[in-house]
């Protein structure tokens, strides 16, 4: 029987995330691909410089003018995802961010933008 490892673990539900929504992990700009209370996954090009295991985090939204700064988080996953092009030079890898404490601000800012901004459940 094979299992899913990733189906059933999760605590919280996942969200897409609207087009334009952004991660910055310190200099590094990455789009986030899903979200939840529990942590996101972002995609993110590699240059010179690769995140910390353990960061601090914002998500900015433009369209929304919304913005949530500092976010405690660590990496759990970090996997390369092939280019779309087949003699592409740029790298693309793809993090598995899980949150750490969240303040309280922090934990209602996140709630906000899932139920206003995230487009539907994953």
């Amino acid at each position: 029987m094979e299992i899913d490892a990733g189906a059933d673990r999760r605590r919280h539900k996942r969200y897409r995330v609207r087009e334009g929504t952004l991660a910055f992990l310190g200099p590094i700009p990455g789009t986030i691909k899903d979200i939840s209370r529990g942590g996101m996954s972002i995609k993110y090009v590699v240059f010179e410089k690769r995140p910390a295991q353990i960061l601090k985090l914002d998500i900015f939204f433009p369209e929304e003018n919304f913005f949530l700064p500092d976010i405690p988080a660590c990496i759990i996953s970090d996997i390369d995802c092939p280019a779309k092009a087949p003699f592409s030079a740029v790298r693309v890898r793809r993090l598995g961010i899980k949150f750490g404490e969240l303040s309280r601000e922090q934990e209602v800012s996140l709630q906000y933008y899932l139920q206003y901004h995230a487009i539907v459940e994953v």
